[in-house]
């Protein structure tokens, strides 16, 4: 999908938030345009999560301005962000484990469709997220991978536009991740924008139209992923190499 001529959907200018003495995010400025895959990625502590977080409303920026669809969320509370389009999934699954996945599935689409409607959404995320023979399981005995999936589903339940996954892979095995890698580009080809935060650069590289690097709060560089590879600052503080 080519994006880099569409409008912004999401826009950062000069964010930052303190905890005390602590500098998590330091003037930091991003923009997301409609329909990108777009990868946010740095050391432990860079402030990836933490935007995250101010774009939720979970945390308020200490400064700056985040913008969605040309409109402040200053003051806007975290439900309706929500009603608004922006959706999360964050690393640990945050489903309902004593619950089916259809019960899960339920919880998260009724919020936006009719009764009418309903059953053919649920049954719409159970063929798409390869849930249907798990439609009776319950989620305390799924794989970390199928929890992942059925989260992924819960999250989209809403019709987002603007869809944030946090390490979406972590802890899966190749199977997997090649898995929810094919369903993270068949859910943004549906136009869905898409900002991630990953460690795995092969899943980065498959996926990522631009990537931007974080480093102690600050943004560090931004690019393709072959800019990024390319960029000998990069790989020395992030990659690992010298």
């Amino acid at each position: 999908m080519q994006v880099q001529n569409s409008e912004p959907i999401l826009k950062l200018s000069n964010v930052g938030k303190s905890f005390g003495g602590l500098r998590a995010v330091d003037e930091v400025d991003l923009v997301i345009r409609k329909g990108e895959l777009h990868c946010l990625i740095g050391p432990n502590g860079a402030g990836k999560s933490t935007i995250f977080k101010m774009i939720m409303g979970i945390f308020d920026p200490s400064d700056g301005q985040i913008l969605y669809k040309g409109k402040s969320l200053a003051h806007m509370k975290k439900w309706d962000r929500f009603k608004e389009g922006i959706s999360i999934k964050m690393q640990v699954p945050g489903v309902f484990g004593d619950l089916t996945v259809y019960e899960n599935l339920r919880i998260a689409a009724q919020r936006t469709y009719s009764k009418k409607a309903l059953e053919e959404k649920i049954n719409y995320l159970l063929e798409e997220f390869n849930l249907t023979h798990l439609k009776g399981e319950t989620v305390n005995n799924l794989s970390h991978g199928q929890q992942q999936s059925l989260e992924m589903g819960m999250a989209i339940a809403n019709d987002p536009t603007l869809l944030l996954l946090d390490e979406p892979v972590a802890g899966m095995g190749p199977e997997e991740t090649q898995f929810i890698s094919n369903l993270i580009k068949k859910i943004n080809n549906n136009g869905i924008t898409i900002l991630f935060i990953d460690h795995d650069m092969e899943f980065v590289r498959s996926l990522a139209q631009q990537v931007t690097v974080l480093h102690l709060g600050k943004k560090f560089a931004e690019g393709t992923i072959e800019d990024i590879e390319n960029n000998e600052k990069v790989v020395e503080i992030y990659l690992g190499q010298s």
